[in-house]
């Protein structure tokens, strides 16, 4: 005989939504089951709903005919109503006696922006409550078999927007191996993930899982490490909407059929440096009950230290970091780790103190003993950011600083190239672009560089400075048209796009060359710089 299920009813509570107010439900990670009752009852109360592109649609479309429903999902690549936009729409119907529910997908006030509509709806006076939801960043993971935190594994957990670059505190995380971190919203970008956690020193081998649709039929996960989940993910054609966690817990197998000390395991140390034995009890809840690590000894070879400007714009922070992922395979036993003099971080007199024991004594590259670290400027030229920023960030440091990547003949190739690809004709005069700097070494350096241009050309190039030297590039732009009445074109004698080669625009020329970029010349230069410091 079947025994009678038991029964809920007056339990699970009576929540009422009246007209005139909203309701902010968390819609939970996808499965439409894992809405909270509460969540439901207010959602079966709706005159309309507001729902994200996230939200579990599955009930929507149960919803009647008699129920307004307002899609203002968005969704990457395509315009969609601002936040602002939201907020008023919320008000709106409620300020016409509707009962409002705006049904999110996760929870409210995860990455959710729930708290910017709570603060509309309380600026026009209208009655809002919150419902919290299960949120993919726990869900997700626990759904890929991913437990967020594990005694003897993982302590803490560190949720992050994945959608730009990492911060202090992200990478921080990373780096610590009892945190398991949840990147949200992260997979179009886990290129720039990945290249900026190895290059601020992260593990290649830490494990990192990536579960799309999680919750849902359609889910599906993969594994692999910091150094392999790019090429896992790629070829597994994983896609939004998905969760990425890194960490021990990650690890293929770690919740599989395991003997004492295996992934999985309370005693598995999991973590370079390990000082327990695996076999070691597990005591403790807590940071206690994680595998001791030791502190590791300083590397043989020298760290290399790319150091740039550092730019706001996307696309040039992407460059940067893909010269810097060039330099470390030409270079596989040598760490590679990024640093920048403006606008980025870390500041290179961080790293610097990170990577580098301080000093009581100048060094200089005739020792015997090889530093700690080597700073390769990405820089073209001499100028203030060598002279005062990376020489003050190596005085007082087991650390040494290699020359700038120019002049050298093969960024006149390189400029060559991208002339090439802009389009530019034999008969084009050329002016080659420069940042602009009022060092006199800075100064000639150009001039230098120019001179190499121009024997790779075969053809006269005028320099021409973007700011603080003369003449300026729009100046040059105009003599050279003048003096030759030909077409002008610009070589643009920079690393990377950002503010500088936006000015560009501006100069009257006819065409305008992309930067130097991502090219496995510059790579070879900076490795050049590094290994003549290093007497090699």
């Amino acid at each position: 005989m079947t025994a009678a299920l038991p029964s809920f009813d007056g339990v699970l509570g009576d929540a009422t939504l009246s007209p005139g107010a909203v309701a902010l439900v968390g819609g939970g990670p996808g499965a439409l089951d894992l809405i909270t009752v509460r969540g439901l009852h207010l959602l079966q109360q709706a005159d309309v709903v507001v729902v994200d592109r996230l939200g579990p649609r599955g009930l929507t479309e149960r919803l009647g005919t008699e129920v307004t429903l307002i899609d203002v999902g968005k969704t990457p690549g395509h315009p969609s109503r601002t936040q602002e936009q939201i907020g008023a729409l919320l008000v709106e119907h409620a300020r016409a006696g509707r009962r409002v529910v705006r049904l999110k997908g996760g929870d409210p006030f995860l990455l959710g922006r729930g708290g910017e509509e709570v603060l509309a709806c309380r600026a026009a006076g209208i009655e809002v409550q919150v419902v919290p939801g299960v949120t993919s960043a726990i869900a997700g993971p626990a759904a890929g078999d991913v437990p967020v935190t594990h005694r003897g594994a993982a302590v803490a957990l560190h949720v992050v927007n994945a959608h730009g670059d990492l911060g202090p505190a992200d990478l921080a995380a990373l780096r610590d191996p009892g945190t398991t971190t949840v990147l949200m919203m992260g997979v179009g970008w886990l290129p720039r993930l990945v290249s900026q956690a190895l290059l601020n020193g992260v593990a290649p081998e830490t494990p990192v899982a990536v579960i799309q649709s999680a919750t849902l039929p359609e889910q599906r996960s993969v594994r692999g490490t910091l150094a392999t989940i790019e090429k896992t993910v790629r070829e597994a054609g994983i896609g939004y909407p998905a969760v990425i966690t890194v960490g021990r817990t990650s690890a293929e197998g770690f919740l599989g059929a395991h003997s004492p000390g295996s992934p999985g395991s309370p005693d598995f140390p999991a973590a370079p440096g390990a000082t327990d034995s695996p076999a070691a009890p597990v005591r403790g809840a807590g940071r206690e009950a994680l595998p001791a690590t030791e502190l590791a000894d300083r590397a043989a070879v020298p760290v290399l230290i790319g150091c740039a400007h550092g730019t706001r714009l996307r696309e040039g922070r992407d460059v940067i970091r893909a010269i810097l992922r060039r330099i470390a395979e030409q270079l596989p036993s040598v760490a590679v780790r990024e640093a920048y003099v403006d606008v980025q971080s870390p500041e290179v007199a961080e790293v610097v103190t990170q990577l580098a024991p301080a000093s009581t004594t100048v060094r200089t590259r005739e020792e015997d003993t090889p530093p700690a670290a080597v700073v390769v400027p990405l820089l073209l030229s001499t100028g203030f950011h060598v002279g005062e920023d990376i020489a003050g960030a190596v005085a007082g440091h087991e650390a040494l600083a290699a020359a700038p990547l120019g002049p050298d003949p093969r960024l006149a190739e390189v400029m060559a190239q991208r002339l090439q690809e802009a389009g530019a004709q034999p008969d084009d005069a050329v002016v080659m672009a420069v940042a602009g700097t009022r060092d006199r070494a800075g100064q000639e350096m150009a001039a230098q560089m120019g001179a190499l241009l121009s024997a790779r050309l075969q053809r006269e190039v005028t320099v021409g400075f973007i700011a603080a030297a003369q003449p300026t590039v729009a100046d040059a732009v105009t003599q050279a048209r003048k003096r030759t009445g030909a077409r002008v074109v610009v070589a643009t004698y920079l690393l990377a796009p950002g503010y500088f080669h936006a000015q560009l625009r501006q100069v009257g020329a006819d065409l305008v060359a992309a930067p130097l970029g991502d090219h496995p010349l510059i790579a070879e230069i900076a490795v050049d710089r590094y290994r003549s410091v290093l007497g090699a």
